[in-house]
């Protein structure tokens, strides 16, 4: 054959000749066609043997892609394009060729410059002694199908490797794939699985809708593929139900969607997420049950969490707290500086932050509050908040003052008692000599006055014993049931007069009112010194009421009594009410304290006496009074069976 416009090497041997085809329609208009130029300008490679394979003609495209020249390309025969190892296989498929006509496939070639690249070949007998090859660069489409294959080998690993069960499945329900941790979860093996309905894989009384989502997702396969994740139970091959979680994603075509499921058994997920659960219900029912305050705050010194205790505390509700600055809720303006240092050490992580702190409730009154405060953190340890406890301290503080004034007054009464026996020793010697001198005959007139002096001053001091030793609980002591009522109106005449025309005296009493024990010169005691103070506030004058009756004391009530170890109850109370200049607080807190007065007369033992007969009745006072309004006296004795003597 000889190629357009150049001459071939070697004259090829003559074509055998064949039968002539029969007339083609086409075959006139053909001849116009300029095949030579069209074989040359084709953008695809073409090389044409003979009958020995050898290349007898090649087209520009061929050159580009080999890099040969014609010269070069119409010099070498079948095989020698072919990389070394498919020589011998590029030979055979000629010996194909020449028999069968036709010979397609994707084959490895060498170039000139020792460079391989793909090439699709495909080659056909023209019936004459020649075999023209189309060959076609590749390249491309090989790498792009490697890459594809990589790909997909990787898929495969690592859907193999994966540690949750990957299945797939057609629009008829029937698994085509399953890997290893499908079998592991599932029961069942690959070879068992691949074609079984999916059917198997979900209870019984969760299969129709199954089968009916299936079925409306089959039919309804869009070009967006659907993805979905679910909580549900799946059926193992042994029948034990397990909780998994599936995610699902529908693509395909319409005509041929497929399922792929990737199945996690969330069987210890479950267990885990239902131990965090109970633990946080735990931690929630002790946070919202705990007395002291839990507060939460984020960077910004805000609240984020409150509980109950916070609310009792502060005043605040949840609702009102939630959102707002510590400045606005709980700390004073004189507090701010001493919290905003206890702040900053706590953004800088201080885990050991403890501080006893002002603080103010909702409704602007003062406490005293211990925090307890921890730095929380994120996963990748920066501070995103501060954990608060807080509790009131007022109540622990004035408890402790309260133990404090206890134990001082008791050491004040050990000395009283002490001082009250020495002083009664000495002072009956000074009584008895004064009486001995007064039964001498015929003593000086003088002499007699001095006596009867020093007879009124032991007489005074006597009384002051007497105080001193009903302070220090050592005077007598005869307790019996007694009326209350009967005892003051018994001693209503020595107060009238005792308390003189100044003061007027009314009397209140309850009608029926139950049975103390009480030692009635020390009840008298009580109810004189009561009255003769309440004589001493009214220097112009004025009403003293004693009132009677029945009260029970709440435990907030019996914390401000004294002695401060009484207890909640049902009393008997007993209450002297004058119209008096009244007391301040400072004055309030110290009346029952020995040696206290602010009178200049004063000794500062009356009210101190009546507080050792109260401890000794295991009764209690309460003091109420305002400057310039007056004082109340409130007594409480305890309620006893029987009938008064």
């Amino acid at each position: 054959m000889k190629g357009p416009g150049r001459k071939s090497r070697s004259k090829p041997k003559p074509a055998p000749k064949r039968p002539q085809p029969k007339t083609n329609p086409l075959s006139k208009a053909s001849r116009t066609v300029d095949y030579p130029r069209l074989f040359d300008l084709a953008p695809d490679a073409i090389i044409v043997l003979d009958e020995d394979g050898r290349y007898i003609h090649a087209n520009d495209a061929a050159c580009r892609l080999t890099g040969f020249t014609h010269q070069e390309l119409t010099t070498m025969r079948v095989g020698d394009l072919t990389v070394p190892s498919d020589r011998a296989a590029a030979v055979q498929r000629f010996k194909r060729l020449r028999k069968a006509e036709r010979i397609e496939g994707d084959f490895l070639i060498r170039r000139k410059d020792k460079t391989e690249v793909w090439v699709e070949v495909h080659a056909v007998a023209l019936g004459d002694g020649t075999y023209p090859m189309c060959v076609r660069n590749v390249s491309q489409r090989i790498a792009a199908q490697q890459e594809l294959q990589r790909s997909f080998d990787a898929y495969c690993t690592l859907v193999d490797l994966c540690h949750a069960a990957v299945i797939s499945a057609g629009r008829d329900g029937l698994i085509r794939s399953w890997n290893p941790a499908a079998e592991t979860l599932f029961g069942y093996s690959t070879a068992q699985a691949t074609g079984m309905s999916l059917a198997r894989l979900i209870p019984e009384r969760m299969l129709r809708e199954h089968v009916a989502a299936y079925e409306r997702r089959a039919t309804s396969v869009s070009d967006k593929p659907f993805v979905r994740s679910f909580g549900v139970e799946a059926l193992r091959r042994d029948g034990v139900e397990v909780p998994v979680e599936v995610s699902v994603a529908v693509g395909g075509s319409p005509t041929d969607p497929i399922f792929t499921a990737v199945i996690r058994d969330m069987t210890e997920h479950r267990a885990v997420v239902e131990k965090l659960n109970d633990a946080l219900q735990r931690l929630q029912f002790h946070m919202e049950r705990m007395p002291l305050a839990y507060i939460v705050w984020d960077v910004n010194f805000r609240v984020v969490e409150w509980n109950r205790a916070a609310e009792r505390i502060f005043g605040y509700s949840k609702a009102e707290a939630v959102g707002k600055h510590a400045y606005e809720l709980v700390v004073p303006a004189e507090a701010v500086e001493a919290v905003d240092k206890v702040w900053a050490d706590l953004l800088q992580g201080d885990i050991s932050s403890h501080s006893t702190n002002a603080n103010v409730r909702k409704d602007g009154s003062r406490l005293t509050c211990e925090w307890i405060n921890t730095p929380l953190r994120d996963s990748a340890g920066r501070i995103r908040g501060v954990a608060s406890m807080a509790r009131d301290a007022s109540e622990r503080e004035a408890m402790e003052a309260r133990i404090r004034d206890a134990e001082r007054l008791e050491s004040l009464g050990v000395l009283a008692g002490g001082v009250a026996h020495d002083f009664n020793s000495s002072l009956m010697v000074i009584l008895g000599n004064a009486a001995l001198l007064r039964s001498i005959k015929d003593i000086p007139l003088r002499a007699a006055e001095h006596i009867e002096l020093i007879e009124e001053a032991g007489s005074r001091a006597n009384q002051l014993i007497k105080h001193l030793l009903a302070y220090a609980r050592t005077g007598r002591h005869n307790p019996q049931p007694t009326d209350l009522n009967a005892m003051i109106q018994g001693s209503l005449t020595f107060l009238r007069s005792s308390l003189g025309k100044s003061c007027d005296l009314e009397l209140k009493l309850a009608k029926q009112l139950d049975p103390i024990v009480a030692d009635r010169s020390q009840l008298e005691q009580i109810i004189m010194n009561l009255c003769l103070n309440a004589k001493q506030a009214m220097p112009k004058g004025g009403i003293i009421v004693i009132t009677t009756g029945r009260t029970t004391l709440t435990p907030r009530q019996a914390a401000r009594c004294v002695p401060y170890d009484v207890r909640p109850g049902d009393y008997v109370e007993m209450v002297v009410a004058d119209t008096g200049c009244g007391m301040d607080d400072a004055t309030r807190s110290r009346i029952f304290d020995p040696f206290y007065t602010t009178k200049p007369e004063g000794h500062g033992l009356g009210l101190a006496a009546v507080l050792g007969i109260l401890r000794q009745h295991l009764a209690a006072a309460w003091v109420e009074s305002e400057v310039g309004k007056g004082t109340k006296m409130h007594i409480y004795f305890p309620i006893v069976g029987g009938e008064a003597a």
